[in-house]
């Protein structure tokens, strides 16, 4: 399917509009007119065109007015603007178009290849910027979809650096309970003793010593907890760390 282009042709001249649509009228080429200024401005905001043909000399409001008015707008500003003209060849004449927004001139009368030749390349650079414009967009989308995904792996990870923490946390229970255990069944064995045989003085002594063997061996794991180092870490990935339990 073939993609059209708007030119625009501005000229009060009916006849000069139907001769000039007739020779740039093409398959990729869509023709627009308008017989004034304020019609063509009219149009624009409308329409997006490839390129402006816009005569000089009109009633009203001329071409040099149309288009400083143009450029203005912001919507059109860079739309390329082609002044056709039977007059002023001169450098103020053409120093006055360059002001008011010209990219190029046509001198009636119309060389009709020179004239085709020069809106094809218009055109090729409209397709251009548009194709530009188009990758930029997909790149943007394409950005977003990465950063998108990168914020899901940037969570994920995290999400693993919490779970690893939990299972050291887990492994450093697991191992503090069992070592605790012994001396804690010890400690509360040695109680229920003391009171079963609290009349008898020897047993007591007996027990007590027990309970504090126990509860020196307590203290020891104790110790050990508390001597574990938070500086000495192991890295889970290039940014995360959390505390080496091997210690």
């Amino acid at each position: 399917m073939t993609i059209k282009t708007n030119i625009l042709i501005v000229d009060d001249r009916p006849e000069n509009l139907l001769s000039l649509e007739d020779l740039l009228t093409m398959p990729d080429i869509t023709v627009l007119t308008a017989d004034s200024g304020n019609s063509a401005l009219s149009m624009i905001l409308d329409h997006d065109f490839a390129l402006i043909l816009l005569d000089v000399q009109m009633p009203g409001m001329d071409g040099f007015e149309t288009a400083e008015i143009i450029r203005k707008n912001k919507r059109s500003r860079n739309i390329p603007i082609m002044f056709i003209t039977a007059i002023g060849r001169e450098e103020p004449f053409i120093t006055k178009a360059y002001e008011a927004g010209a990219v190029d001139f046509l001198y009636k009368p119309i060389n009709p290849q020179i004239l085709i030749s020069k809106v094809r390349i218009f055109v090729e650079l409209y397709k251009q910027k548009q194709e530009l414009e188009k990758t930029g967009v997909e790149l943007r989308e394409k950005i977003g979809e990465l950063e998108e995904a990168t914020r899901k792996i940037t969570e994920q990870q995290e999400e693993m650096v919490k779970k690893e923490r939990l299972n050291a946390l887990l492994q450093m229970a697991g191992t503090t309970a069992h070592e605790l255990n012994q001396p804690l069944m010890g400690l509360l064995g040695n109680i229920e003793l003391l009171d079963m045989n609290k009349n008898n003085p020897e047993k007591v002594m007996k027990h007590i010593t027990r309970i504090k063997e126990s509860g020196m061996r307590i203290a020891d794991i104790v110790k050990k907890i508390q001597a574990i180092s938070h500086d000495k870490i192991k890295w889970h990935d290039s940014r995360s760390a959390i505390i080496d339990i091997d210690q």
